[in-house]
């Protein structure tokens, strides 16, 4: 049988990857890559730019959303996988 998940170990990964994502897509702006996306991902994480105050500003934003939605994931899977035993 499945284990639990541990929904602030799932959080904080799915957090960083986020992270990772923000600072690549800010970076790869900033040489002009991908400057289509940096106005989708600043409407969703107010403040995110291809500056690097707007991505530290990004990277804090998208950490936080990574570690709620990696947290609900996690609190959902534990929940099915109890109602399914």
């Amino acid at each position: 049988m499945a284990e639990r998940i541990d929904p602030w170990a799932l959080g904080a990964s799915l957090g960083i990857v986020c992270v990772i994502f923000v600072v690549f897509l800010g970076v790869a702006a900033s040489f002009g890559w991908g400057e289509e996306l940096v106005p989708l991902v600043s409407s969703i994480y107010i403040g995110f730019d291809k500056t690097a105050l707007g991505i530290l500003i990004g990277a804090v934003w998208a950490f936080v959303d990574g570690v709620i939605a990696g947290a609900l994931i996690a609190a959902l899977y534990n929940f099915f996988r109890k109602l399914s035993s």
